[in-house]
């Protein structure tokens, strides 16, 4: 009885030695492309409250904040496939709620498009701007420009009546003829990035301002990077939105099945 017990003692001793330490993290860390995936979530979050939806479709929203917020925990956790599984009825119900938006935005009063428009715009802009665009004569996007991009897009692409203009810049180093296509170069391949993220075609517009307005400290390395861009032009064609019948809210429950 004696020996009995000493061997459970034993295996008990043996079974919490495997058991991890107080604070550590027994589960694997987030993955980064999930993490980036879910970063991205929460800036389409945003845009939808931009546009209204928390007021216009509060049920609906809080949905798709839950999953968001569940999703996360689920990462963080290192539930990588729990995530993965959360993050498919995020998208599922983001579509849903996005179509709805577009049908409130064309036809109720719930929305004020022009207080919406400009803060979109700001913050379009102010993703267009990010710093290291592009290293030394190089025309690749560096990794946290192409996430900006992205973002950006998922803007972009919903303002079909914007315009873009894209102008591409470099640094001093180089012939000017040199620069001058590396600049138009830098410009096209940030169009075909953001028409590869679902942006139309024809709302963009490419130039190149090569060296000619860079100024620059040759000892200073940080402007030279700074001149290594491209800037971007939005352009509002009001008189080209077409008109819609206005209905009003009382009315969504007839169209919504038709979503």
């Amino acid at each position: 009885m004696i020996r009995l017990s000493f061997v459970m003692i034993a295996l008990i001793l043996t079974g919490c030695s495997s058991w991890p330490a107080a604070g550590d993290n027994p589960y694997s860390p987030p993955k980064t492309d999930q993490w980036h995936e879910l970063e991205h979530h929460d800036f389409e979050l945003q845009i939808l409250a931009t546009r209204g939806a928390k007021s216009c479709l509060p049920g609906q929203y809080q949905t798709l904040e839950n999953l968001y917020s569940k999703a996360r925990q689920e990462a963080k956790a290192g539930f990588a496939d729990d995530a993965d599984i959360t993050l498919l009825q995020y998208q599922t119900q983001f579509a849903k709620i996005q179509q709805q938006m577009d049908w409130l935005e064309y036809h109720t009063l719930c929305l004020n498009p022009h207080y919406s428009e400009v803060e979109l715009r700001d913050k379009f802009l102010v993703l267009m701007k990010i710093d290291n665009q592009f290293a030394f004569n190089r025309t690749q996007l560096l990794p946290d420009y192409q996430q900006a991009l992205r973002r950006a897009a998922s803007i972009l692409k919903r303002q079909n009546h914007w315009h873009l203009q894209l102008t591409g810049f470099t640094d001093t180093l180089g012939t000017e003829s040199y620069n001058d296509d590396l600049g138009m170069r830098r410009a096209d391949t940030v169009k075909r990035f953001l028409i590869e993220q679902g942006v139309e075609p024809k709302q963009i517009a490419i130039f190149s301002a090569g060296e000619r307005v860079s100024f620059e400290d040759p000892a200073s390395r940080t402007e030279r990077l700074s001149n290594r861009k491209v800037e971007a032009v939005v352009l509002v064609e009001h008189h080209t939105r077409s008109q819609h019948r206005v209905y009003s809210l009382q009315d969504w429950h007839a169209v919504r099945e038709s979503l």
